[in-house]
């Protein structure tokens, strides 16, 4: 077992020109031998500390939830040596962001434990006195585990701001100590936090200085590019939502922190295993366990070997987000129903569009290369996030055209296959139930059927039906009240439209209601009639 010790300054002094060469600082760090297994980057605290400036610190940190005092100073000395910064790397008064090594390396916080523990058991606490001027030490081998102990002949303090002369920074301790956890030695660069020395009064040694950031790459390795991370979390009941990037498409582990003191010779990590990832391996959903405290989550990837296998430290405590979840990237999965037909007047939300992230929905509109035809916004309906519902317009011809979706910078598409009508259909103005047409700009008419079928379309002031062998139509009393509108054929993209001018529509002096419906003239009898057109005249 060895043992490494942080002691005053004062009893280095004599042997300050051995250890420090003049212009060799850049090359302090040193390594023990070994490094912590993906199953020992937990780090759990027996608070024994008896001096009350130890845990005089109840002010709450945001991204440090569930803790105070020494179990809060210590926690944030380890998130110190994380490959990214802690949440959003605050914590600490004097502005210095907790995290960010940009290394393969990230300590696990199990919380508080029962006893001292032995050797290998990954916890830190106080012994009353170590003798001479050791301020803490670390008892490895570092593969099976680690323990750390502060001596209580000093006080012990974590401000949480900036400390009296007399007293020493247990978050800054914590730091050193938890760097020899991890496998490095001292260092003989005087700013290091690995320096093998600790003044009064000082919170110099929270920050880890380029040199202790090379020495935790040169055992860990350089964070890797497919590393996974945690970025930001949401809670929504009982599920946490996990955002980041690199993780398993399954098979995921998620660590949790325990609300409960851990015996000392079992796991602290609480850890539901299987969990499956979505979009691309950037959201992972998990239900959170009910033995689960706050403190922190990890997500550990499909068959996690090392460092690189293991996300960050993320804060959490299973109610609040932290960071800012993104929006749910704009995708269309589905369009419903599979085959549209040309024009379906009239009926509002014909067309549903599935997916995620439409709530920032700016255009609709069709695609054909190289044209883009917006859908008019009234003719769509962000239902809510997931759903938007379209009364299609006429297709601008028949066959697979992409139906695209633009939020203002992303843009989103699906082919919607457009078929031939089954039955003759009919558009009075815009199609809505009741169209309002101003006589004075004249009004569009749109009949849609079998591509070169012919069609007579008929006008009438009243809605009682028409019936015959060949024919029943919902207009005319019985023959007797039809206005015969002219014929049309239909065109190659399976409907044709119509244009009637102002001199071809009646002038009331007040509004009046008319309806239509087309003929397909076709064999055997009784012949397709369109849908019931509706139109209000107003002067």
């Amino acid at each position: 077992m060895k043992t490494l010790r942080l002691v005053l300054p004062s009893l280095l002094l004599g042997g300050a020109a051995v250890l420090i060469l003049p212009g060799q600082e850049s090359q302090g760090f040193s390594k023990i031998g070994g490094s912590l297994g993906v199953t020992q980057r937990d780090v759990r605290v027996f608070n024994n500390f008896a001096d009350a400036a130890s845990n005089n610190n109840t002010t709450p940190a945001s991204q440090y939830p569930g803790w105070d005092g020494a179990e809060l100073a210590i926690w944030k000395g380890v998130t110190e040596w994380g490959s990214r910064a802690f949440g959003d790397g605050s914590g600490d008064v004097s502005g210095n962001t907790l995290g960010g090594t940009a290394s393969n390396f990230d300590g696990f916080w199990g919380g508080g434990t029962t006893g001292v523990g032995t050797t290998n058991n990954n916890i830190v606490s106080a012994i009353s006195n170590c003798g001479g001027g050791t301020l803490a030490f670390t008892e490895t081998p570092i593969s099976d585990g680690w323990r750390i102990r502060f001596c209580e002949q000093w006080t012990w303090t974590d401000g949480p701001g900036f400390i009296s002369g007399n007293q020493f920074d247990l978050q800054g301790v914590m730091c050193h100590e938890y760097g020899h956890a991890l496998g490095l030695g001292h260092s003989t660069v005087g700013s290091a936090t690995m320096f093998p020395s600790a003044s009064q009064g000082s919170v110099a040694i929270r920050s880890i200085a380029t040199d202790d950031v090379n020495g935790v790459r040169c055992v860990y390795g350089d964070e890797a590019n497919d590393k996974p991370r945690i970025e930001a979390t949401s809670v929504n009941g009982n599920t946490l939502e996990i955002f980041g990037a690199n993780f398993s498409s399954n098979n995921n582990q998620v660590w949790f922190t325990r609300a409960s003191n851990s015996s000392t010779g079992s796991d602290p990590r609480l850890i539901v295993s299987s969990v499956a990832s979505t979009q691309g391996g950037t959201a992972i959903s998990v239900n959170i366990p009910a033995a689960a405290g706050p403190g922190n989550i990890m997500v550990v990837t499909a068959g996690a070997a090392n460092g690189s296998d293991m996300s960050n430290a993320f804060p959490n405590d299973n109610q609040n987000d932290f960071g800012d979840p993104p929006n749910p990237p704009m995708m269309i999965d589905s369009i419903s129903p599979a085959d549209i037909p040309a024009l379906v007047p009239g009926t509002a939300e014909t067309v549903t569009l599935t997916g995620s992230g439409f709530l920032g929905v700016q255009q609709v509109m069709f695609f054909i290369p190289p044209i883009d035809t917006q859908i008019d916004p009234s003719r769509w309906t962000i239902v809510n996030d997931t759903t938007i519902t379209i009364d299609m317009p006429q297709a601008l011809q028949l066959g697979s055209i992409p139906i695209t979706v633009f939020d203002g910078q992303n843009f989103a598409s699906i082919n919607g296959n457009f078929v031939e009508v089954s039955s003759p259909q009919l558009q009075l103005g815009t199609g809505d139930a009741f169209n309002i047409v101003d006589t004075d700009f004249g009004m569009e008419v749109i009949v849609a059927g079998q591509v070169g079928s012919l069609h007579y379309l008929f006008g009438s002031a009243t809605a009682l039906p028409s019936s015959s062998p060949s024919v029943n139509l919902d207009i005319g009393n019985n023959f007797s009240s039809l206005i015969f509108l002219g014929t049309v054929t239909i065109g190659p993209d399976g409907y044709t439209t119509l244009n009637f001018t102002p001199a071809q529509l009646p002038n009331p002096p007040n509004a009046i209601v008319r309806y239509a419906q087309s003929i397909q003239l076709t064999l055997p009898t009784p012949v397709p009639v369109s849908n019931l057109g509706i139109v209000t005249f107003a002067p």
